[in-house]
């Protein structure tokens, strides 16, 4: 087999508010990496049964039907006897993107379209991996699949159109770095959960005049490279979080986002949150490592 290996992910901005209007802004995180591998020594049987479970899914469902690009269900049924399984260091329940990173080495080997085909085709991409993905959250986006099989920083814009983008986030002049929450966070619970509260009318005008203002500002301000805008919109994004998204922090964090932001480090969720990694940002590495030892919460740092 070819050891092609595909990247965890970070969404810096976007939770939730891609189940509505509001744009996101991911980017390839190559700490936590995966491919797809045998398992000779049969130590793996879990990511084995995790990979069959999709392959039957697909096999019986409607979903594969619904595919854009063909895919050998065959050849993934032959490796599955074979002991197939997902070779990863990348944290399961964790925000970065470990069913992402499965979904898009399983469609790299078993689709059977040309890269040439598949160029320039990030929409449709995005269509299959959500379709993939969904059998393990019951939702998807497809951003985070689409994210690891394209190793590139995606933007998805205001009118949900996707781009690539060619940037360094160390040159942004700014420091990001991940809180380990040491729990997991279960995306699937947590995403009904939103959805049910956006069914509320009250709640769904709260989160459009608040949330996506402050998100699109956020991925706006960044891009554009003005630091000062840029921190505002964050602090009324995080602000919303403590108010809004208090389920999706977990407990004992919701004092020490609040303590941050009055030193100026911005502490927002990664993903769908209940768990796993939060992230943080400052406008210098020194400031997060000066909090970080004060606090005596450990950093992973990304930029």
């Amino acid at each position: 087999m070819t050891t092609k290996i595909f990247n965890s992910k970070l969404l810096l901005f976007g939770e939730y508010g891609l189940m509505a209007d509001a744009m996101a802004f991911s980017v390839p995180f190559p700490k936590f990496q995966g491919r797809l591998d045998f398992d000779l020594d049969h130590t793996h049987s879990e990511s084995t049964s995790k990979i069959r479970k999709l392959y039957e899914h697909l096999k019986i469902g409607e979903s594969f039907q619904k595919l854009n690009f063909p895919f050998n269900i065959e050849r993934m049924e032959h490796d599955l006897s074979q002991g197939l399984y997902f070779n990863s260091n990348i944290p399961q329940q964790y925000g970065v993107g470990s069913s992402g990173a499965l979904v898009a080495a399983l469609f790299s080997r078993y689709s059977v379209c040309s890269a040439s085909e598949i160029k320039g085709t990030p929409e449709l991409l995005k269509s299959d991996f959500a379709l993939m993905e969904s059998y393990f959250h019951g939702r998807s986006s497809g951003i985070d699949p689409l994210i690891s099989y394209l190793n590139q920083p995606l933007l998805l814009d205001s009118q949900k159109k996707i781009k690539t983008l060619q940037l360094d986030l160390s040159q942004m002049g700014l420091s990001i770095a991940l809180i380990d929450t040491n729990t997991v966070g279960p995306t699937g619970p947590l995403v009904e959960h939103f959805i049910e509260r956006l069914n509320s009318q009250e709640f769904k005008r709260t989160f459009e005049r608040q949330f996506i203002p402050s998100n699109d500002g956020c991925i706006n301000s960044l891009l554009n490279g003005n630091k000062s805008e840029f921190f505002l919109w964050l602090e009324h994004l995080i602000l919303f979080q403590l108010e809004q998204f208090q389920r999706m922090i977990p407990l004992d964090y919701h004092s020490v986002i609040s303590n941050a932001l009055k030193e100026k480090i911005y502490i927002k969720l990664l993903g769908s949150g209940g768990g796993g990694f939060l992230l943080a940002f400052a406008e210098s590495e020194q400031q997060l490592i000066t909090w970080s030892d004060k606090e005596g919460i450990p950093l992973l740092h990304v930029v």
